[in-house]
């Protein structure tokens, strides 16, 4: 079986099929200028007097935001005799503590570093138990700055224009960059341009495996692999790879863990009960995490809105009966 197949083979088959099922490889999509674009976009739209997004909504009715970046969130508590919701959050930089009490609010921490945040009173019984067992994959991506790009030259270890190759060898996949498929002619979009290629990406124990080489060690496994997939010679990407870089998500602080992916059983235990609101329809959840879409950011993109919505209604019908 193919690489990715082999490296999740002990998850859910359903984690398998639902993306089988809706095409989610056959129906992607890029953010022209690149993905940071996509948080940029996010940060600005706090700064804008008059975000375009709400064109029919007068600016005196928006609000106003305050962002804190750099708070690790430590605590999450229900006020007794209040519908209060009361954070905790540790400054990362000079660890001080803040407590602030807020009407509503919307979690999306992963549940592989939620189990360390202080809940009172517990949620329920089956959410806790999801937050303590769910299931993470680990994956880790190597990053090759290439002066040029071989993999695009007119030879026999290229003509490899967007897409990617699997291979057997721990470094599971290589992609492509598919900046270069919509170029009318080689003239516009020349081989011998700079590109980054994704070197590795692989999953599971290949990722942890290859992850925790140390990193000059893991750098040179990496490009004798690809030199062996592409058939070039020792030594041939030396003077090609201008620069690297490597992310191992289980060794992420804030993630510890790529993506959430069900074990045998835990959809059906925990689907329906992680989305469901707590502390009397006060608090609301989202994440990849949460959603039919493991590993996509449109699963995250999905449960941010209909936490939104949620949230929206149940504001409407609490103020309707009071």
């Amino acid at each position: 079986m193919d690489p990715g197949t082999g490296a999740l083979l002990d998850i859910s088959y359903a984690e398998t099929v639902q993306e089988e099922y809706t095409m989610d490889y056959r129906n992607t999509y890029t953010i022209e200028g690149g993905i940071v674009n996509l948080p940029y976009a996010f940060i600005q739209s706090f700064y804008t007097d008059k975000p375009p997004q709400y064109q029919t909504i007068p600016s005196s009715r928006l609000g106003t935001v305050t962002y804190w970046p750099g708070q690790t969130v430590t605590g999450i508590y229900e006020m007794q005799n209040s519908s209060k919701i009361v954070l905790t959050h540790r400054n990362v930089q000079d660890l001080s503590s803040t407590a602030e009490a807020y009407d509503y609010v919307v979690c999306a921490i992963p549940y592989s570093t939620l189990r360390e945040v202080d809940i009172k009173p517990r949620f329920s019984n089956r959410k806790m138990q999801a937050i303590l067992e769910y299931n993470y994959t680990n994956s880790q991506k190597t990053f090759f700055l290439c002066k040029e790009r071989f993999w695009e030259q007119d030879t026999d270890y290229g003509r490899m224009v967007g897409g990617f190759s699997r291979t057997d060898l721990p470094i599971q996949y290589i992609f492509y960059p598919g900046d270069h498929l919509l170029c009318p002619d080689l003239s516009s979009c020349p081989p011998h341009e700079p590109g980054v290629l994704t070197a590795s990406y692989n999953y599971h124990m290949n990722a942890t495996r290859v992850g925790n080489m140390k990193e000059n060690l893991r750098f040179e496994y990496i490009k004798e692999s690809v030199e062996e997939v592409h058939g070039l010679p020792g030594g041939f990407l030396d003077s090609i790879v201008a620069d690297h870089k490597t992310v191992v998500w289980d060794n992420e602080p804030y993630n510890r863990g790529a993506f959430a992916e069900s074990l045998p059983g835990q959809k059906q235990l925990f689907a329906y009960e992680i989305l469901k609101p707590e502390f009397n329809q006060r608090i609301f959840f989202a994440g990849e995490h949460l959603s039919t879409k493991h590993a996509w950011m449109q699963g995250a993109l999905y449960t941010g809105m209909n936490a939104a919505n949620q949230l929206a209604c149940s504001f409407h019908n609490y103020s309707f009966f009071i």
